[in-house]
C-alpha cells in the first residue's frame, strides 16, 4: 500500500478523533457551540483565522504565480493581513460589546430582521461556490499526486469537515485548525531550510 495514502488516512482519522474529543466542549448552548462560550484564547482564534486563508491553491496556484511573477502575489496575502488588522482595530471590540453569538445576529439587532434574512440568503450562493472551488482545488491536487478520483476526494473531504463541524462545534474546528497550522508550519520550515541549504551548496 502507498505510504503516502496511509499517512493521509491516519491524518483524517486523527481529525475525526479531534471532533469527537471536543464534542463535550461544544456544550448545550448556541454560545458554546458557535463561539466557544467566549472562552477561546487569542492564539486559538488566530490559528483558525490563519488556516482559513489556506487551501490547495495556496501551495499550487499561488506558488506557481509567485514563480512566474515574483513578489506581486504577496499583495493577496498582505491584503488578508491588512483586513485582519482592520477587523481587530475597528470591529472586534464592538462585536464583543454586543454580546451576540453570530455576526448575523448583530445584523438583526442593528438593521432588523429583514436585513438579517437578506444578508443570510445573499451570502449563501457565494459561500457554496467558494466551498466548491476549494474542494475542487484540493481534489485536483490529490488526484494528481495520489491518483484518487476527484469525486471521491470531494465527497470524503466534505463529509469529514462536516462531521468535525457538527460534532465538535467551534472547539472542534479551532482544534483541528490549530493542528493543521502546526503541520503546515513544520513542513514550511523544513522546505525553507532545505531550499536555503541547496542554494548555499550551489553557491559554494
Amino acid at each position: 500500500m502507498n505510504i503516502d495514502i496511509v499517512v493521509v488516512g491516519v491524518y483524517f482519522v486523527f481529525m475525526i478523533a479531534v471532533g469527537v474529543i471536543f464534542k463535550r466542549l461544544a456544550g448545550s448552548s448556541t454560545s458554546d457551540y458557535f463561539r466557544g462560550g467566549g472562552k477561546m484564547l487569542w492564539w486559538m482564534v488566530g490559528s483558525t483565522a490563519f488556516m482559513t486563508q489556506f487551501s490547495a491553491w495556496t501551495f499550487t496556484g499561488a506558488a506557481g504565480k509567485a514563480f512566474t511573477d515574483g513578489f506581486p502575489i504577496m499583495v493577496i496575502f498582505m491584503a488578508n493581513a491588512f483586513g485582519f488588522l482592520l477587523s481587530w482595530l475597528f470591529f472586534s471590540y464592538r462585536f464583543r460589546q454586543m454580546r451576540v453569538v453570530t455576526p448575523v445576529e448583530g445584523v438583526r439587532r442593528r438593521f432588523g430582521t429583514t436585513n438579517e434574512q437578506v444578508f443570510t440568503w445573499a451570502t449563501m450562493p457565494t459561500s457554496i461556490v467558494y466551498t466548491g472551488i476549494w474542494l475542487n482545488g484540493l481534489a485536483l491536487f490529490v488526484s494528481a499526486v495520489f491518483k484518487i478520483d476527484i469525486e471521491t476526494t470531494i465527497v470524503v473531504t466534505g463529509l469529514i469537515v462536516l462531521f468535525i463541524s457538527v460534532i465538535g462545534g467551534s472547539w472542534g474546528v479551532v482544534a483541528s485548525d490549530f493542528v493543521q497550522m502546526v503541520v503546515i508550519m513544520a513542513v514550511t520550515v523544513v522546505c525553507a531550510v532545505a531550499a536555503l541549504s541547496r542554494l548555499v551548496v550551489q553557491a559554494t
